[in-house]
């Protein structure tokens, strides 16, 4: 008997390439052109479906339609509610692509049509508008939410709207993009200086392996305890000696631990602000994330990472441009990818053999002009 939903986990080796993606949910039947090098495939728990393959044929537009009778009626329900409403995917890789399927199911005695199912947030969604629930079956919704590169909470939802009925249930998703070394808090907020302009931060392993702080931000790392290995360390920081051109945009945290080398803190002030957050800022390519993370970078030696561009189709990226002379990089590829997204997969080499964190400016030349993303890592 299969479970209410499952979960499949496509996730990128840790800190060593990022697929840049900044939160956004696919509904319906999805190709993906992602290369999973581990795919974790996990059920979560749920009323039982009692239907079989047979007795839920896939809909044209992707959705999967259960016939009358075909599921468990929740005690009590009166009216189309999601089963489950609310996933909450917990700690994930960054740049996993988490799946699964919600189950608009119709307790009534009457069909209800679904008149819309929108996104909150930027997506391509399958058109399931005119899809009719059974009475007492239900309409299962295949979902994707695709986790950036970048470490936080992540959430979208889609708002549905019902005939009858109205304004229908409220769908969510949710995860916590997280290295198996995660900061606590996840950003630096200096935001109201001078508070947050110094402190302290935590980072611990999500797998229980103990590790190191080598760094932060290219310097030794000041940190509590005894500087041995452990499954979490304190660490210190002052910002108050930076000028609006030295303000770190992310603190850079360099550890031991093998599956992240490198982890992120986006520092927020108002000297750490992107180009696309100032007023009136003419945006030439919308990522979906600004940094992508590498891990580590031999000396000498190269590492590729992915982007992906949104409303992208039907454009072209021309170059790649080296705004940090000491690491190069090169176009590899850029390919069509969910909606109007593009998939650009390229490298970055070591020119100069410095051992240590980076972060290096990248430019994404356009017919429009360019725009500027970071690659972080650690050079060893």
């Amino acid at each position: 008997m299969p479970s209410t939903f499952s979960i499949f986990v496509d996730s990128l080796p840790l800190g060593f390439r990022s697929s840049v993606m900044i939160t956004s949910i696919f509904v319906g039947s999805m190709t993906s052109c992602e290369r999973p090098e581990t795919n974790l495939e996990s059920a979560a728990a749920g009323p039982a479906v009692e239907s079989s393959a047979e007795a839920a044929p896939s809909s044209s537009s992707g959705a999967i339609i259960y016939p009358s009778g075909s599921v468990t009626i929740r005690a009590g329900a009166t009216a189309v509610y999601g089963d489950p409403a609310d996933v909450d995917f917990g700690l994930v890789p960054p740049g996993s692509k988490l799946r699964t399927e919600i189950k608009l199911v119709n307790p009534t005695d009457k069909p209800v049509i679904i008149r819309a199912a929108v996104p909150t947030c930027q997506c391509t969604t399958v058109e399931v508008a005119g899809e009719t629930i059974p009475p007492r079956g239900a309409v299962g919704i295949p979902m994707t939410l695709q986790v950036p590169s970048t470490t936080g909470d992540k959430k979208a939802a889609v708002n549905t709207v019902l005939d009858p009925g109205g304004k229908g249930p409220r769908l969510t998703l949710q995860a916590v993009s997280a290295y198996p070394v995660r900061s606590i808090p996840l950003y630096i907020d200096a935001t109201q200086p001078p508070a947050g302009m110094t402190g302290s931060f935590r980072v611990e392993s999500t797998d229980g392996q103990s590790f190191q702080v080598l760094s932060l931000n290219g310097r030794p790392a000041v940190t509590g305890g005894s500087g041995t290995a452990a499954t979490s360390h304190e660490v210190f920081y002052d910002l108050t000696g930076e000028t609006a051109e030295t303000m770190p945009k992310w603190m850079l945290v360099e550890t031991d631990h093998p599956e992240a080398p490198m982890i992120e803190m986006r520092v927020r002030h108002r000297w750490s602000m992107l180009p696309h957050q100032f007023p009136n800022y003419d945006l030439k390519i919308q990522f979906d994330g600004y940094v992508a993370n590498v891990g580590v970078l031999p000396l000498n030696g190269s590492r590729e990472f992915t982007v992906e561009l949104k409303n992208f189709k039907g454009q072209t990226l021309r170059a790649l441009r080296s705004v940090d002379r000491r690491f190069p990089v090169r176009l590899l590829q850029q390919i069509a990818g969910d909606g109007s997204r593009v998939r650009v997969t390229a490298s970055i080499s070591d020119a100069n053999a410095t051992p240590g964190p980076f972060i290096s400016p990248v430019g994404f030349v356009t017919d429009r002009g360019e725009e500027i993303m970071f690659v972080i890592g650690t050079v060893r």
